[in-house]
């Protein structure tokens, strides 16, 4: 059976002394563990150039668009507010650059939290600074006690999409780290699933052979979750094929 490979956004990390002047590009354990366990082969790049972009994804299968620091809302046409976290531009500009190339080149993107809103900025859409500041505090979404293998909230999930016909569920729980999320969709982003307080959890774009499938959880991060074993599985098949 074929084992795909699969690029893995990676995050950017300073160094502590006496080699504080470097950094480390990295991803969590949990990113690769997850493609492994389902068969695919991860691939963690420096961040890179359009060009370098499209040439990593011309010679893999996937994409897998991970968490981490906010998106800086310049992206998006708006200030940066005093309640947006940390940023990262160059990450920024490798993530946009990756998702670039593997729409151009038709291949399979998955994207988990800041993938998702990243995903979304790529497609036109807009990010909300901070939920409880601009949404509502209806929802402790950045849930921290509970992320890794407690259920922080449900969702509703929209018939007739890829999420309901995976699971053929109106709603189940999901974890939450985030204080950021899609607030206008993209264009061509169809949303799969909300919150009880409207947001975004979950969306995809399927137009001309394109493939994305986002989620505002962490997936990677409930491996005994039987929703979100089935939702990696689905990406990585998607890669294998």
């Amino acid at each position: 059976m074929k084992k795909p490979l699969i690029v893995i956004t990676p995050q950017e990390k300073p160094m502590e002394k006496p080699l504080d002047m470097a950094k480390y590009i990295y991803t969590v354990n949990f990113n690769t563990d997850r493609i492994v366990k389902r068969g695919g082969i991860p691939i963690i790049p420096p961040f890179l150039s359009e060009d370098d972009a499209e040439k990593l994804m011309e010679r893999c299968d996937g994409l897998f668009m991970t968490g981490g620091a906010d998106v800086d809302p310049s992206r998006y046409g708006e200030e940066k507010q005093p309640y947006c976290a940390e940023t990262e531009p160059d990450r920024d500009a490798s993530d946009l650059a990756l998702m670039k190339a593997a729409m151009k080149l038709k291949k399979p993107i998955m994207c988990f939290c800041r993938g998702s809103q990243m995903a979304n900025v790529y497609f036109g859409g807009t990010l909300y600074q901070d939920l409880k500041t601009q949404l509502s505090d209806e929802i402790n979404h950045p849930d921290l006690s509970n992320f890794r293998n407690e259920t922080s909230h449900s969702i509703n999930v929209v018939k007739g999409t890829p999420l309901y016909e995976m699971f053929g569920q109106d709603s189940f729980g999901v974890n939450s780290t985030h204080h950021q999320g899609v607030k206008e969709p993209g264009k061509g982003v169809k949303v799969m699933a909300t919150a009880p307080d409207g947001l975004v959890e979950s969306w995809y774009y399927d137009e001309d052979g394109r493939r994305v499938r986002a989620y505002q959880w962490h997936p990677e991060l409930q491996d005994d979750n039987e929703h979100n074993m089935v939702i990696i599985k689905d990406f990585v098949d998607a890669c294998r094929k």
